[in-house]
């Protein structure tokens, strides 16, 4: 079953077929429902995305709505939604996000046992959220896993250290 919408806090993603009528009835509605709540729809921060259509067609829809005209790849509630199977260049921005947040925590005044904590309570659950939706390509989740080991073990993520056994 393929979904006809998804809702989240103040998100809306609807899915149509890429007709003239769909894209009608649904600016209809959106109008309808701002004239009984007063929760105007703000056409400017709204985005139309298209598979499978010309680009030609796609902008002339994203003009009968009056919604901006984008395209995928994108980042929705943190997760990639892209057309295909999953690549590597998908889940970059998350695998940066990653890196920027190891890298700004101060780990020389973090036991290790805290950088531990950390990687398990704030990265595992952005990479779970993800991992969840699709399988990831395996370059992506090798190197965030050196990236987090480097982190516990050294305390950086660029650093290696050797890891002792007694």
């Amino acid at each position: 079953m393929v979904p006809s919408h998804t809702l989240f806090a103040d998100d809306i993603m609807i899915f149509c077929r890429g007709d003239s009528k769909s894209i009608k009835a649904i600016s209809d509605l959106l109008k309808d429902y701002g004239n009984c709540s007063g929760q105007i729809c703000n056409f400017s921060k709204s985005l139309t995305y298209a598979g499978g259509l010309s680009q030609a067609r796609h902008t002339s829809l994203a003009n009968l709505i009056g919604f901006s005209l984008a395209s995928p790849p994108f980042i929705y509630l943190g997760v990639p939604i892209f057309i295909g199977k999953p690549k590597a260049c998908f889940f970059l921005p998350i695998a940066d996000n990653i890196r920027l947040k190891l890298a700004a925590w101060k780990a020389k005044i973090l036991t290790m046992a805290g950088r531990t904590q950390l990687v398990k309570s704030v990265i595992l659950s952005m990479v779970v959220h993800s991992i969840s939706i699709y399988n990831w390509p395996g370059s992506i989740i090798k190197k965030i896993e050196s990236r987090l080991r480097n982190f516990i073990w050294s305390g950086s993520i660029d650093k290696k250290k050797l890891v002792t056994v007694a």
